[in-house]
């Protein structure tokens, strides 16, 4: 079996850091679909329903936002008030937007260390959703992860700015 050429490995990752979140997000996005699509469908036409339907869209909605956030992270597209940064000297504009994800960091490092927190209580209990009828803890477990990719992606902004010779702000 023939190993992959540096080329081929740097192109795989290229696109694994390109469309990882977008992968995920349009999977949890689908799997909210179809679970309300079957739920509505279960309800009016056959007059049931899924216990477990109604699960999976909560989190595979919980997931998709989640994963949002993180792409807006990488493609620096969550909402900011640029118009006054805009209007600054350089120096003043680098500085604000560097305070700004700072203080970003600072709650992000904190949203970890608390979901953390709480998925470690999780493991001391034994709670199992209704519907689903698996641990909350493994699903749960998810959110202290989605924010350290979030605080990878945001160290990741930083680093391609740099390479970039710290030139224009990394918006």
């Amino acid at each position: 079996m023939p190993a992959f050429s540096p080329s081929e490995g740097k192109a795989v990752l290229s696109k694994l850091d390109r469309y990882f979140e977008e992968v995920l997000c349009t999977f949890f996005l689908s799997v909210v679909v179809g679970s309300v699509l079957l739920q509505v469908l279960l309800r009016f036409v056959f007059h049931s329903a899924a216990a477990w339907a109604e699960e999976t869209a909560v989190y595979g909605m919980i997931f998709a936002v989640y994963l949002g956030a993180c792409m807006a992270v990488r493609d620096r597209a969550h909402i900011r008030i640029t118009l006054l940064v805009n209007r600054l000297p350089r120096p003043a504009q680098v500085g604000c937007i560097v305070v700004a994800d700072m203080l970003w960091v600072g709650f992000v490092i904190f949203m970890i260390v608390q979901t953390t927190a709480y998925v470690q209580l999780l493991f001391e209990v034994t709670y199992q959703t209704p519907g689903l009828g698996i641990e909350q803890r493994w699903v749960q477990m998810f959110i202290p992860i989605l924010f350290g990719l979030m605080l990878l992606r945001i160290a990741q902004v930083y680093w391609r700015w740099g390479s970039d010779g710290w030139k224009n702000l990394p918006l």
